[in-house]
């Protein structure tokens, strides 16, 4: 076994078991305390429960088509589909929370005053059964700092409705401190009934939805983003999550057309140029048949005429696709007329013009949106920015390329064109002449059948154009309320309560300099405590006796048997009692200890040796002098000095005589070794009653005499700050074998549990516990 040593401080398991102690002793004993602060809180939890304006939580899902979660799947084709657009994820996510779409939807739902009905508590709000609809056409002329409460009674027979103590008419737009407003009420509205308006301009309005709404995607590398809203309302918050999607993809739709109408423009202006042309042309050809008489030309003529309207109609094309390309050099070099995106790309084939522009026109798009969202200087958007200057050089480059081919095509045209022309003198003047103004019409024809195509194709992509995203659930609210929890706000309060107490019971206990508990005494010292005395509220000063089975004499009987543990036997008979100060019951411990040992029939001696506050020949109503002082000065003897108590042979007191000016001196003038000799001879034990060993040093000089010594500590009265002395005396053995008795041990519900219970001692117990009736929240107070 592992040895373990008593001047040392206990051990982790000793600790252990000390904390437990400390639960038990100090916590635990205050649990009527702890029972009605929990039930108080529990009844402050469901309270705050039953007024606590409920919190739902509303979601809903949206689908949107994300490039950078592209798998690489791509075209040639795809590249060049300007009338498409893919989306970044993050990017449609500060889109949805922009303060442009929140405006909007706070705009089309009417949201800048909430109607409450007036209730005990608190007011309810009556968004989904209101009897009355307020509309602001003009919610920038709220110009409220704070959002202001003003009352609306309605008057529904006189068609008034009272707003902030001012009538108004009902179904009218009228002028009011807040900009125009329409009040309009449902049939059947009760009259007079009161109700509460809050107004908020639209700027906090907007602060307000932005600070309830949350979007997220749902994974990293999902396209789904999940709208989150709160609100105290359920069915409003779904509103404003299904007003927000409808918002943002007519918002989608709208970009998607800007592009389409755009081009649109474009071709509808070069019809109506080609048109009125081509119906100058016509005029020509018509007029020069008539005054000519021609009917058919040669096969000859056809021949060239088919050559030449060939080479006419590719003139005409590279004509087109230049003033195609001075367009779109225009719009790179210099945006005029606030256009942002590539006007059109109509007769162009280049496939890496084609690509370079469709990147050009996704990235302007990006810029577009992510302007709504961020700021100038947004990191994001000056990266966008730099990427729209890297493409500008590559699309001049390359436009500069394809204006000199199509330069030197015409060139080659040109040169073929004078080729024919040189073949004309060869047709008869008349077919030559027809040849030429044919060929303008044939020109004019074409390109007009090209222009017609294009707006075809145009005004279809136009028409079904669709957004990029699509709403996979509805917003919908939860079954029951996010907020309050009822069963978290009753373990918080729960919680609450009891730190509340742990806390007021560890400020009491460091408020309180007295020792409380037998915890208390084995924190600080190791001295073993050999007995606890019960306090005792009867006053007697012997509460032991031949046949007496009280719950305070057994324990004196327990302290008499654990005497010979302590070193008393044989010879070892004398026991000095002392303890700490005045008051904590060492001359009640002596006395009692005494009339115990003296009822197993050993003969016992008392000694009265706290020389200047004596009180055992008081407690025991003997005669004071002659005593001690008077055999240490020489003048008394044994004989003289002993008082038998009446009604007990065995048991006798040597009083202290009279209260001498130096008892110091008189212990150490050297009869009291010889006092003790004789007494010792005659007598089984001698109990030494001397002073407190904290206040005098009556105690470490009779302690050299004792064979063994009892400290006495009282509860609620023997100061804290004596256990490091006590400590102090047990490891420097001043005292001899000092052990501990804890006396006037108060009990309470818990520490009483362990006396008496089953050994017929239960009256006694709880005569002591309860002491006189009393109410029950004295008691608690009490306690």
């Amino acid at each position: 076994m592992q040895k373990v040593n008593a001047h040392n401080k206990p051990s982790q398991a000793e600790d252990k078991v000390d904390l437990v102690a400390l639960i038990r002793y100090r916590y635990l004993a205050y649990w009527p305390l702890f029972l009605i602060v929990a039930g108080l809180s529990v009844g402050a939890a469901l309270l705050y429960l039953r007024y606590a304006t409920p919190v739902y939580h509303i979601s809903s899902t949206l689908l949107v088509k994300d490039d950078s979660k592209d798998l690489g799947e791509s075209n040639i084709l795809a590249e060049m589909d300007l009338f498409g657009s893919k989306k970044n994820i993050e990017n449609e996510i500060e889109v949805l929370t922009s303060r442009t779409l929140i405006r909007e939807v706070a705009h089309n739902l009417n949201l800048y005053g909430d109607i409450y009905e007036e209730g005990q508590i608190r007011n309810i709000p009556a968004y989904d059964y209101t009897p009355v609809k307020l509309q602001f056409p003009e919610p920038e002329r709220i110009m409220s700092a704070v959002p202001e409460k003003v009352t609306l009674q309605l008057q529904a027979k006189q068609n008034k409705a009272i707003l902030a103590g001012k009538a108004y008419n009902l179904n009218d737009t009228v002028q009011t401190p807040w900009g125009k407003m329409k009040i309009t009420a449902k049939p059947g509205v009760d009259d007079n009934k009161l109700y509460h308006v809050r107004i908020i301009n639209e700027k906090q309005l907007t602060q307000e939805l932005l600070t309830k709404l949350k979007v997220t995607p749902i994974s990293k590398m999902a396209t789904v983003i999940n709208l989150e809203y709160t609100d105290v309302v359920p069915n409003r918050g779904e509103d404003i999550l299904n007003e927000l999607m409808k918002v943002y993809t007519a918002a989608s739709i709208k970009d998607k057309n800007k592009l389409a109408a755009s081009t649109m423009e474009f071709v509808t202006k070069r019809l109506d140029i080609v048109s009125k042309e081509l119906s100058a042309v016509e005029g020509k050809v018509e007029q020069f048949k008539t005054a000519s008489g021609i009917v058919d030309i040669g096969e000859q003529s056809k021949l060239f005429l088919e050559s030449v309207q060939e080479n006419d109609r590719q003139l005409s094309e590279s004509s087109m696709q230049l003033s195609v390309l001075d367009a779109i050099e225009k719009h790179i070099t210099g945006k005029s007329g606030g256009q942002s995106i590539v006007p059109a790309t109509l007769g162009l084939s280049d496939p890496v013009m084609m690509e370079l522009l469709s990147k050009l026109y996704q990235t302007e798009m990006e810029i577009e949106a992510l302007k709504k969202t961020t700021g100038e200087n947004s990191p994001k958007l000056t990266a966008l920015n730099r990427q729209v200057e890297k493409l500008t050089p590559s699309i001049l480059e390359n436009l500069h390329s394809l204006r000199e081919n199509l330069n030197a095509s015409r060139v080659k045209l040109q040169s073929d064109n004078a080729r024919f022309n040189s073949m004309l003198r060869t047709v008869p003047s008349k077919e030559r002449a027809l040849v030429e103004v044919s060929r303008d019409k044939e020109i004019k024809a074409a390109i007009y059948t090209f222009l017609l195509q294009k707006r075809e194709e145009t005004a279809l992509a136009y028409s079904a154009a669709v957004s990029d995203n699509r709403i996979v659930d509805a917003a919908e609210s939860d079954p029951g309320p996010f907020s309050p929890r009822r069963m978290m706000v009753i373990a918080m309060a729960l919680a609450a309560g009891v730190v509340l107490v742990i806390g007021f019971i560890t400020l009491k206990d460091m408020m309180n300099r007295e020792i409380t508990s037998r915890a208390d005494i084995e924190k600080v010292t190791a001295a073993p405590i050999v007995a606890e005395i019960l306090y005792d509220d009867s006053n007697d000063a012997v509460v032991i006796a031949d046949g007496r089975r009280s719950l305070v004499a057994e324990q004196f009987r327990t302290l008499r048997t654990s005497l010979s543990y302590i070193g008393l036997n044989g010879d070892n008979k004398t026991l000095l009692v002392t303890s700490s100060i005045s008051g904590e019951g060492k001359s009640f411990i002596s006395v009692n200890l005494a009339v115990s040992l003296s009822l197993i029939r050993k003969k016992v001696v008392l000694l009265e040796f706290d020389l200047r506050k004596p009180m055992i020949s008081k407690m025991m109503k003997v005669s004071r002098e002659p005593g001690i002082t008077n055999y240490l000065v020489g003048r008394s003897n044994i004989s003289e000095m002993l008082r038998q108590v009446e009604g007990n042979e065995n048991l006798y007191i040597l009083p202290a005589g009279v209260i001498p000016p130096n008892p110091t001196e008189l212990i150490l003038n050297g009869r009291l070794e010889e006092l003790l000799r004789h007494l010792k001879s005659m007598f089984d034990y001698v109990i030494i009653d001397t002073a407190p060993v904290g206040l005098v040093s009556d105690a470490r000089l009779l302690a050299p005499f004792a064979d063994a010594t009892l400290y006495v500590t009282r509860h609620q009265v023997t100061p804290r700050l004596y256990l490091k002395k006590i400590d102090e005396l047990f490891r420097n053995k001043e005292l001899g074998k000092l052990n501990l008795v804890f006396n006037g041990v108060k009990l309470n519900s818990v520490q009483g549990q362990g006396y008496g219970y089953g050994y017929g001692y239960t009256e006694e117990v709880k005569r002591k516990k309860n002491g006189k009736p009393k109410s029950f929240i004295k008691g608690i107070f009490n306690l």
